[in-house]
């Protein structure tokens, strides 16, 4: 019995030490979670400065303007920040196949590297087209240039810029930068904004709308100016949808939806509706008479427009 109890003591101690020294080893090899950590660039646009006006007396000498700061929430060290652009040409190539343009996106290419932080940062219609190698007439509205900003670590890492601006600030992603600056070639934009009564109609292919078509219908719509030529209206359907859609699927709630104004011919920002059905269209605002008029489709094959006057 008391060999036993000894075998048993020493098979205890043997058992101890493995896992003390098993222990040891799993803490001196323990992963060092500030590795995963990057660092991200803090970008603020001048709002004086944030497009290339394509009205003003010289393209070459206009400029977008933004400032560059980086954190490295106190453990990554960042020795220098890349200014890496992206140029996509309007409606250059054409499909013979469906017979449409299409625009045509330039590889990157390295505009300027920053290492002293805060900086500021001018790029000008001159500087772009000679990165680019190509004429400055040969710049057009509806050009658009995207301004990424990889992060060069003091320990070799390089970290690419996030496409979602929700991962611009999450530190522990290794592989995320910070956000970068997107811009145009466009005209100033000054829509009247405000509260503002609309005539909008449509064509539903649903069988629940009361009135199929639909024209004529007055409703109250809100215009929002975000900047940089970017609107939002309260509800891209100016009452049709609730009107067609209201009593039999219960959609009485408005559906806001962006526009960009481009010199004039607007663009809707594709989006979502309460069905999850996207919804695009265009338009035209005429400054002359302050009329606005927007078409809209979605994909179930609906299509509607609406017009407002938003002359003072």
């Amino acid at each position: 019995m008391m060999k036993k109890y000894k075998i048993y003591s020493i098979l205890s101690t043997v058992l101890l030490f493995i896992v003390m020294a098993c222990s040891d080893d799993f803490v001196g090899n323990s992963p060092n979670m500030n590795d995963n950590v990057g660092a991200i660039t803090l970008v603020t646009v001048n709002p004086a400065k944030n497009f290339f006006n394509l009205t003003a007396p010289s393209l070459a000498a206009e400029e977008v303007e933004f400032t560059v700061d980086v954190d490295g929430f106190g453990i990554t060290s960042v020795s220098s920040v890349e200014v890496e652009l992206v140029y996509t040409d309007k409606d250059r190539l054409y499909d013979p196949f469906r017979e449409e343009k299409y625009d045509s996106v330039h590889a990157p290419i390295v505009l300027q590297t920053i290492s002293t932080f805060p900086s500021t940062v001018v790029i000008t219609g001159a500087s772009v087209a000679s990165a680019l190698g190509i004429p400055i007439d040969s710049l057009a509205v509806g050009d658009k240039f995207q301004v990424t900003l990889p992060i060069n670590t003091a320990d070799g890492r390089r970290l690419t810029t996030a496409l979602d601006s929700d991962l611009c600030n999450e530190p522990a992603q290794p592989s995320f930068g910070g956000c970068g600056v997107a811009w145009a070639i466009s005209c100033p934009s000054a829509i009247p904004v405000g509260t503002f009564t609309a005539t909008s109609g449509g064509t539903s292919t649903d069988g629940c709308p009361p009135t199929n078509p639909l024209s004529g219908l007055s409703y109250d719509i809100t215009l929002t100016d975000e900047g940089a030529g970017v609107y939002t209206v309260s509800d891209f359907s100016a009452g049709v949808y609730q009107n067609w859609y209201g009593a039999c699927y219960g959609y009485t709630f408005e559906t806001p939806i962006s526009f960009i104004d481009v010199c004039n011919n607007l663009t809707l920002i594709g989006k979502n509706d309460g069905f999850t059905c996207l919804v695009t269209g265009s338009g035209t605002y005429d400054p002359a008479t302050g009329i606005i008029t927007i078409n809209w489709s979605n994909c179930f094959g609906d299509v509607g427009n609406w017009t407002v006057d938003v002359k003072p």
